[in-house]
């Protein structure tokens, strides 16, 4: 039974002021976000490594490790601990179901997109990973040719990719706070990326800012900080556009 609730609209501003509460709630105690992170990172790592299908229960173990960080920023913004304990708030009975369905429709969408990529591009991408390592093996001319053969295929997958991510962006929350349905969760996701897409414009470019500094940072220690940024600005985004509702609501 999903609770009712209403879809904000930001102002395109808005962006802007999610990623400041972000860092607000991250600068309360860095810390415990950045210890979480690091556990998280281990994890995913070690069960990345497990032979053929790691990288596969990596992915669809995705929405779990959105809920752990949305119920770790819910507890940031009520003013509480941070604690190791919010890592399995999405294997509740109530919402472990719920998480594994959007696991299955991300990892689904991701084999989609990648054999679509995959037939566009040829042998480009494995020609663009050589050109990588010896870039001096290779002349601009075939060089530009690579690329020309693999650009067309990397825009079809970002475009094939955006809406994929903005249906699972805030649907764990709406599973784990809100009682919402995986498919209604996804859509109400999807569909509110939509009709707020200046705001979200706006904190994608900013994000997308932070994270190239963040990558500069070496030994991954600017991933620390940004992962739990990253997540507490999106809980800020999930509070200014999904608003509750005294009346009763259609929405599952």
């Amino acid at each position: 039974m999903s609770a009712p609730i209403t879809v904000a609209r930001p102002a395109a501003n808005q962006g802007i002021t999610w990623m400041k509460t972000g860092w607000a709630w991250f600068r309360l105690a860095p810390v415990p976000w950045m210890g979480m992170t690091a556990l998280v990172f281990l994890a995913l790592t070690g069960i990345g490594m497990v032979p053929k299908v790691g990288g596969y229960i990596v992915e669809l173990l995705s929405p779990f490790l959105v809920a752990a960080y949305m119920s770790a920023s819910k507890a940031a913004e009520a003013g509480q601990p941070i604690s190791y304990l919010h890592l399995v708030a999405g294997f509740r009975p109530d919402t472990r179901v719920r998480l594994i369905i959007m696991g299955v429709v991300y990892l689904a969408g991701i084999l989609l997109v990648d054999t679509v990529m995959r037939q566009m591009g040829g042998e480009s991408f494995e020609q663009m990973a050589q050109l990588a390592q010896n870039p001096k093996d290779v002349t601009p001319e075939q060089a530009q040719m690579i690329m020309g053969q693999a650009l067309p295929a990397m825009l079809t997958g970002l475009l094939l990719m955006t809406p994929l991510i903005m249906a699972t962006w805030f649907a764990p929350a709406l599973a784990l706070f809100d009682g919402f349905a995986a498919g209604n969760a996804l859509w109400w996701s999807l569909w509110t990326c939509i009709v707020n897409w200046r705001p979200i414009f706006i904190y994608s470019l900013w994000l997308g800012l932070v994270a190239v500094v963040a990558m500069l940072i070496p030994f991954g220690l600017g991933l620390l900080v940004l992962l739990p940024w990253v997540m507490t600005s999106t809980y800020a985004a999930y509070r200014a556009m999904f608003v509750a509702s005294a009346a009763p609501s259609n929405l599952a």
